[in-house]
């Protein structure tokens, strides 16, 4: 009995293939009781079950918008986040080696320097992730508005209350001083997933580097285990 072609196995596989129900989306369940909550023959409990259900489903479709905005959100501002951040872990780094090798006279405005430092991470740590982001360090050709200068004061306010209710700052404390933290973009280095990836590419190629020095025999069998005719006896070229 005569192998299946390349192109008759390609057929087979692709008729063998289910097609993966669709899931309902939250705004089609929400149409569907919708329309089915209209109806006037629908015993009471069953309407009730129903309506509690079309309210559960109207939070989840908030809470969703709400996430989806946040997300958004923080793409746009992420380098913008991620530049303030890392002036100011320079700065606390710097202040903190001149605060251990000052003399007694001098470390107290390094520390006073240092406290305000912080108070601006605490500002980039704890910033809403569904507002945009109003840098501390402002361009002078794009100065903020009051607006924003406002609203900056106000956030740097929260940010300190937040701070001081913490059982714990180790996270705060990482967030700071952390120096594996790169822009995105920005890091030459190949992360480890990169380095992998390379790997397992590598590998592939030897392969079929090894696979075209094959003995032209051993290619030859494969041919004619394959079917005579080439591509004339292959129905995917048709």
């Amino acid at each position: 009995m005569a192998r299946p072609t390349a192109g008759t196995i390609m057929r087979m596989k692709k008729l063998a293939t289910k097609p993966k129900k669709k899931t309902p989306s939250l705004k089609n369940k929400i149409r569907n009781l919708e329309r089915f909550l209209k109806k006037d023959s629908l015993p009471d409990d069953v309407r009730q079950a129903k309506e509690e259900e079309l309210k559960t489903l109207q939070a989840q479709t908030e809470d969703k918008q709400v996430e989806d905005k946040s997300r958004e959100i923080a793409l746009k501002y992420k380098k913008v986040k991620f530049f303030d951040r890392r002036r100011l872990m320079r700065t606390l780094k710097k202040l903190k080696r001149q605060i251990e090798t000052s003399d007694d006279d001098a470390k107290a405005d390094l520390e006073k320097q240092y406290q305000s430092a912080k108070e601006d991470m605490m500002f980039v740590y704890f910033y809403p992730k569904n507002e945009k982001y109003i840098n501390l360090f402002q361009d002078e050709k794009k100065p903020h508005s009051k607006e924003d200068l406002t609203r900056q004061a106000e956030l740097k306010k929260a940010a300190k209350k937040q701070f001081s209710k913490l059982d714990k700052t180790i996270a705060f404390d990482h967030f700071c001083f952390n120096d594996e933290a790169t822009a995105p973009d920005e890091s030459d280095k190949p992360t480890e997933k990169r380095k992998a990836s390379d790997k397992d590419s590598k590998k592939r190629k030897d392969k079929r580097r090894k696979t075209s020095k094959a003995p032209a025999g051993a290619a030859a069998v494969d041919v004619d285990e394959a079917g005579a005719g080439g591509d004339e006896g292959d129905d995917f070229f048709l």
